[in-house]
């Protein structure tokens, strides 16, 4: 066989006609060729490599929507969650399971899936790198820098990456924010209980000085009753006077005495008593308050913003306790156990994980050297513009840099076309003005006087 039949046998084996699929995987590969932003018709004459190329990319766009809808299900159920009336338990919490409401959540999940797979799919459809797998960091000659093409493009996509990653994260660190909401909830069970005190410290000590004050008062009337009653005593049976007189009338006022003691004795125990049940009352009401406060505390669910600073929480400190010592059966002051350290780099390992899946379609695109699709494309471009009388040119300045500019045909030659109308219009114009002239002149030459009138 001549070297001549074997370049013609090489053209046989590569098929230029378009590519076909069975129904449904056509239906795939089409539906990922427009969710990546490229153009069908030409794809279906490329390359197989260049059709999964651009399938992945449609692929990574895709799944950016799908965790988009979940993260945004997941945040709409957090918010809008209520208890399952069913009474289902949780098995991660150990309570009573939430219910999201379904007529807010699928909505809402699917439009917020929408714009960001309507961003995603704007990214990468903007992105065009140079053609080498190499990204340029500077720029050279000739080529502008990638790096500064792709910074708006790759904020867009982290910002995007952080925003998904939010609410699956509040999903999947699930037991470890709820252990740590219920620790943080204890304390500031233990913080509530200690603001109620000091709000009520001082009606307390008020309270318990008027209790004191009572006491004495009431302390002193009993020695003054007991004296007067001792008077009384003694003078019944004679002692005082050693004459064992009896109930005289010495001893009717002494008894009078002793009956008004005990009167107001037995008034200021009314008041002090009085007094002490204020007391216990307000310590109840205390004991109530501060026991409402740690029922609403403890028994309070955590909303999705909460759970987002449980998660900071986790990711910036750990759990530590005092330390014990088993022998001594003693708290060692100044010294403690970690239960557990920081969690920051298991967190950022899945923020990462979302925006790399999100970032990565725009590095790719960027270090993607020409394949045929791109050239086709490009050939495709060109050949509308052309048909459109629109041409290319390359210009190099001083510096020798490239520059392209567009030369528009079409409205170069509609605009020659217009002036050359004009002209013509002009020049017939001028004629028509020039016959005019002259015809009149003949006939001023005839009869001068029918152009001449005199008043």
């Amino acid at each position: 066989m001549s070297e001549n039949n074997n370049s013609i046998g090489m053209n046989e084996l590569v098929n230029y006609e378009k590519k076909s699929y069975s129904p449904f995987m056509k239906f795939i590969m089409e539906t990922l060729w427009k969710c990546g932003g490229s153009d069908k018709k030409i794809l279906e004459y490329a390359p197989y490599s260049d059709h999964i190329k651009h399938a992945g990319i449609g692929g990574v766009v895709v799944a950016t929507t799908v965790m988009a809808i979940l993260a945004m299900g997941f945040a709409m159920h957090t918010i809008f969650a209520s208890p399952d009336p069913s009474g289902a338990i949780d098995p991660i919490t150990g309570e009573v399971a939430l219910k999201g409401n379904w007529w807010i959540t699928a909505p809402v999940a699917l439009i917020w899936g929408l714009i960001i797979f309507n961003l995603d799919r704007f990214i990468v459809s903007t992105v065009k790198g140079d053609g080498t797998e190499n990204i340029t960091i500077l720029p050279r000659k000739g080529k502008s820098s990638e790096l500064l093409a792709m910074a708006p493009r790759l904020f867009m996509a982290v910002i995007i990456g952080l925003t998904i990653s939010a609410p699956l994260e509040t999903y999947i660190f699930k037991r470890e924010i709820y252990r740590e909401w219920k620790l943080s909830m204890k304390q500031l069970a233990l913080s509530e209980e200690y603001r109620i005190e000091q709000e009520n410290i001082n009606l307390n000590k008020r309270t318990h000085a008027q209790f004191e004050e009572k006491d004495k008062q009431v302390k002193l009337q009993q020695e003054k009753y007991d004296k007067a009653n001792q008077e009384y005593q003694d003078e019944l049976s004679g002692k005082n006077t050693g004459n064992g007189w009896g109930d005289g009338p010495v001893a009717k006022k002494k008894e009078r005495i002793k009956d008004l003691e005990l009167q107001e004795l037995n008034r200021l125990r009314e008041e002090l008593a009085t007094i002490e049940k204020e007391k216990e009352k307000f310590k109840a009401e205390v004991e109530t308050q501060k026991e409402k406060s740690t029922k609403e505390v403890l028994a309070s669910k955590p909303g999705f913003l909460d759970q987002i600073m449980m998660l900071e929480r986790l990711a910036h400190t750990g759990k530590k306790v005092a330390k014990f010592d088993p022998v001594t059966n003693e708290v060692i002051k100044g010294k403690e156990d970690e239960i557990y350290g920081k969690a920051s780099a298991p967190i950022w390992l899945v923020r990462i994980l979302f925006m790399i899946i999100e970032v990565a379609p725009v590095i790719f695109k960027f270090m993607l050297n020409k394949s045929s699709y791109d050239w086709m494309q490009q050939n495709v471009e060109q050949i509308l513009e052309a048909k459109q009388g629109i041409s290319l040119h390359e210009v190099i300045d001083e510096k020798n840099n490239m520059h392209v500019y567009r030369e528009n045909y079409n409205a170069s030659r509609i605009a020659e076309v217009t002036k050359h109308q004009n002209d013509l219009e002009k020049e017939n114009a001028i004629h028509a003005m020039r016959l005019y002239a002259a015809k009149e002149k003949e006939e001023i030459d005839k009869d001068p006087d029918k152009f001449i009138k005199n008043d």
